[in-house]
């Protein structure tokens, strides 16, 4: 079993091991690697690289973790060791991976501990959800925990990144993220078709296994930056903010640094679905516009998810974000 070794990490020693190469190479591990004028970049996160081992995408994995998410060193060492336990329980691409998969490792692991067993699941949900951009985890369910206060910025980290941000389309972007808790890959691929601007209502195109195509909206202070952005669109592109996931991330990234606050598309999806809870928004509503809500689940209860109810709620919170 590949052992997350310490002394690989900090030796940078080359492993004479790589294991089986089919593993499909993570956007993560380009997030330097791409630029707003580079083209076709919103196709890149959809590239498989069939040359990319085990060990490679593990490593990839780590690294994302702990720049990124800013993760321990020892949670993502134990981390790694169970999502390596997974990718050798099933050997396949991660991208072939199923709930079935899933299911039958996590019995595979015998008679764990509840706590374990949760620290199994939401290693896999980081891997699979954060990580590779994948929805295979959604199914598995965790009870529930409040963000830690550290986990989720003020509205005054907020605002002071807001205003360290120089580009409209930069600021737009954090304003839809905050107040419609889009994921980044759903951000970057949202079109000017997913818009109802007389509604501030967004329809990603967007369907999956666990969920069909569905809607969340944004607040008046989105609405006005958009407005302002729109004029600088270039015309033949009709994604939205016309950059992927990795000059996205790499500009949060800048700006943290320059101001010492961290905001990632991330924490601002985290900050959206804490700020809806703390505005007396029920747990299912906030699972609905952040897009976690089984397809099934939707068709069987459509009057309590029907856009005119979900826009009655999202009004009646009343979300905002800058002071």
């Amino acid at each position: 079993m590949y052992l997350y070794a310490k002394v690989h990490r900090r030796c940078g020693q080359q492993s004479t091991n790589p294991g089986k190469r089919y593993y499909s190479r993570s956007p993560a591990a380009r997030l330097d690697e791409h630029s707003d004028s580079s083209p076709d970049k919103h196709d890149q996160d959809k590239i498989e690289y069939a040359d990319t081992s085990r060990e490679e995408i593990l490593d990839e994995y780590y690294q994302f973790a702990t720049s990124v998410l800013d993760r321990s060193q020892n949670t993502v060492d134990l981390h790694t060791r169970y999502i390596e336990r997974l990718l050798e329980h099933v050997d396949k691409p991660p991208s072939q991976v199923t709930q079935d998969d899933i299911t039958g490792h996590l019995d595979s692991e015998g008679d764990v501990s509840d706590a374990t067993r949760m620290n199994i699941i939401g290693a896999l949900r980081v891997f699979f959800r954060d990580f590779l951009d994948q929805e295979v985890m959604d199914a598995f369910e965790m009870p529930s925990k409040s963000a830690k206060p550290t986990d989720v910025p003020s509205k005054d980290d907020l605002q002071t990144f807001y205003e360290a941000l120089d580009n409209p389309k930069y600021k737009t972007a954090f304003l839809f993220a905050a107040t419609s808790g889009l994921r980044s890959s759903e951000l970057c691929q949202l079109t000017m078709d997913d818009i109802d601007e007389d509604k501030q209502m967004l329809v990603p195109d967007k369907e999956s296994s666990t969920k069909e195509t569905w809607l969340t909206f944004y607040n008046d202070e989105a609405a006005e930056a958009f407005e302002a952005f729109k004029p600088e669109r270039k015309a033949g592109d009709e994604r939205v903010f016309q950059t992927s996931k990795q000059p996205l991330n790499r500009k949060f990234r800048h700006v943290s640094e320059a101001v010492g606050v961290k905001v990632t598309v991330q924490k601002l999806r985290r900050w959206f679905a804490t700020e809806m809870s703390r505005c007396g928004v029920d747990a299912k509503y906030i699972d609905a516009f952040a897009g976690r809500t089984p397809s099934s689940v939707l068709e069987q209860h459509y009057l309590d998810y029907s856009p005119e109810r979900l826009r009655e709620i999202y009004d009646e919170a009343g979300i905002t974000v800058l002071e």
